[in-house]
């Protein structure tokens, strides 16, 4: 069944502003195509590096034309997917002299141990905090996916974790370590119950506060706060992201880190490895055109 390019990248969970923008930088480039009397269909390569030096004569930063060609990438993926063309033109063409974004210290393994059993625990919220700085120190999650996790998707029997999809990343079953179990069934059997019937709320949200809500951004900022008192070098939770990619590449191949990672392209998980590569610790916030 024939799909469009706007279906398809709805299919993709993004947001409608980034459909936009995808869609407005493949029509310039399908408008420079026509002018060129090249059929989207037969372009090649070379047609790509000359597009990009045409944008680069209209003064677009490398930065724009980097965001254009993936874009553009994606719009050959679904030319791919539809069988119009067999080869996505755009693939393995790199922008050169994109400065990097900031660049943040790696944590070893046996560091990110030290920092989840620093943590002080004298509250009900400090033991809700530590439950969730061990995923982000053991299972490497992004915050936002903090937030959608329910208590369903905690495997206690099995000591494993269901991490649902999002739109920026993918589906995935995580094992925890075996004190995780332990501390997450503490928090499940004791902490949150304690915490819904202070407050008389029902929700089915795994972390919740003393009042029932569920801020995960305010509760992780306050967790980050407090690693931060003892850990000075920390900066954000995607730090702590990035370490635990970066143990992740030394001990499994790219797909096995991709599914880990929950990242939906392997060029993500390829940018911690070359990060790696070339003696940099990580480029958190890596510009990616639709992650």
């Amino acid at each position: 069944m024939k799909m469009s390019f706007d279906e398809y990248l709805k299919r993709q969970d993004l947001t409608r502003r980034t459909i936009e923008s995808c869609e407005t930088a493949v029509n310039l480039f399908l408008d420079w195509l026509k002018k060129q009397s090249i059929e989207p269909e037969q372009a090649i390569y070379t047609d790509v590096l000359a597009y990009m030096k045409h944008c680069q004569k209209k003064e677009v930063t490398q930065r724009t034309i980097q965001n254009y060609l993936g874009m553009v990438k994606h719009f050959y993926d679904y030319q791919i997917e539809q069988k119009q063309v067999e080869i996505n033109p755009v693939a393995g063409i790199k922008v050169q002299g994109v400065k990097r974004k900031t660049l943040y210290h790696i944590f070893q393994p046996e560091q990110l141990h030290a920092i989840y059993n620093s943590f002080e625990v004298n509250t009900i919220t400090d033991k809700r905090d530590k439950v969730m700085l061990g995923l982000l120190v053991y299972q490497g999650m992004r915050t936002q996916e903090l937030a959608l996790l329910e208590v369903k998707d905690v495997k206690i029997k099995e000591g494993k974790l269901e991490i649902p999809a999002s739109r920026r990343g993918n589906a995935r079953t995580l094992q925890l370590e075996s004190h995780q179990v332990l501390e997450m069934y503490d928090y499940l059997l004791q902490i949150r119950k304690e915490m819904l019937e202070r407050s008389y709320v029902t929700t089915d949200k795994l972390f919740v506060g003393p009042d029932g809500g569920h801020d995960i951004g305010n509760f992780s900022h306050y967790m980050m706060v407090k690693v931060g008192r003892k850990y000075k070098g920390i900066v954000n939770p995607k730090q702590i992201r990035a370490s635990v990619i970066v143990k992740w590449l030394r001990l499994y191949n790219l797909r096995e880190v991709q599914y880990l990672a929950g990242h939906r392209y392997i060029s993500s998980t390829e940018a911690y490895q070359q990060s790696e590569m070339e003696g940099l610790t990580e480029e958190v916030n890596k510009f990616h055109p639709l992650g």
